[in-house]
């Protein structure tokens, strides 16, 4: 089905939909092919109308093309968004709450006591009815409608409906499962402030436990303790960001919340085996 963005939009990259405070849906428009990296605070579905958007993960990418869905859990990713035949990247994004997702489930009965592994992301085909439905979505971005709010949650609920209803059903219910049941509040503050150089205690404050509480119940929940998991990620990360970006060591250093740079060498040298710059130009890396 040919999809064409409304001409109301084509100079208004970035245009969203809100209820109330909270952010529901918008149109992504780049005009050239760019890369970042940033946490994504909701679970996010991607629909791709033009161009390519890329997700890199260490030595690997995933991509979504035109008529795919981007389907990603609530995180932190590097990605880009690729312009092809010199038209412009466009996507319809839409954003999801871990508190309306577990409601969606529970009112259709779909609610396990132990949810399934899911992926952090998934890329599913689009259909004759989800293609209906992004073209009509993009319609709320540029005609004034009363109720909008109301129609917005209804239209969040048919999006779950038509994906539990596609081929791609069970992987689908598996992965809203697991972001609805699986996780508890301890993994939201943790990634969201995973690359900020906040200290332990703070994580502890922000979680609204002691400290004691808190290593016991990350412990519990990631089966490592705090300081080394959470200095894990970051050099995952980082190595990342060494790959895919042209940042400087000491950029990286910052941005993955190291403020120590000779600390943040040393170690990724431990956990890799080479220094960040060793690595960048093409030395193995276990």
């Amino acid at each position: 089905m040919l999809y064409r963005l409304p001409e109301t939009l084509k100079d208004h990259p970035d245009v969203m939909l809100h209820m109330g405070d909270t952010p529901v849906a918008k149109i992504k428009l780049m005009h050239s092919t760019s890369k970042k990296n940033g946490f994504m605070t909701d679970h996010t579905f991607v629909f791709v109308l033009k161009g390519e958007k890329m997700m890199y993960f260490g030595n690997n990418t995933v991509k979504a093309t035109e008529g795919q869905l981007l389907i990603l859990k609530r995180g932190i990713y590097v990605t880009s968004e690729v312009v092809l035949a010199d038209q412009p990247f466009e996507a319809l994004v839409l954003f999801l709450t871990d508190d309306f997702v577990k409601r969606f489930l529970l009112a259709h009965q779909l609610h396990v006591t132990e949810p399934p592994a899911s992926k952090e992301l998934m890329v599913v085909p689009t259909n004759e009815l989800l293609d209906d439905f992004k073209i009509q979505f993009t319609g709320f971005f540029h005609q004034p409608i009363q109720r909008l709010d109301a129609i917005l949650q209804l239209k969040q609920q048919e999006l779950l409906l038509l994906l539990l209803a596609g081929e791609c059903k069970e992987q689908i219910l598996a992965f809203l499962q697991n972001i609805a049941f699986g996780k508890p509040d301890i993994e939201f503050i943790v990634r969201t402030h995973l690359l900020q150089p906040v200290t332990l205690e703070e994580l502890a404050k922000l979680s609204h436990r002691s400290l004691a509480s808190f290593k016991r119940d990350f412990q519990q929940h990631f089966q490592c303790a705090p300081k080394k998991w959470i200095n894990d990620q970051r050099l995952e990360h980082a190595r990342t960001l060494l790959l895919h970006s042209g940042m400087q060591v000491t950029e990286i250093a910052m941005e993955c919340g190291f403020e120590n740079t000779s600390h943040f060498i040393r170690i990724f040298k431990e956990k890799y085996g080479a220094t960040p710059q060793l690595s960048r130009v093409g030395i193995a890396v276990n």
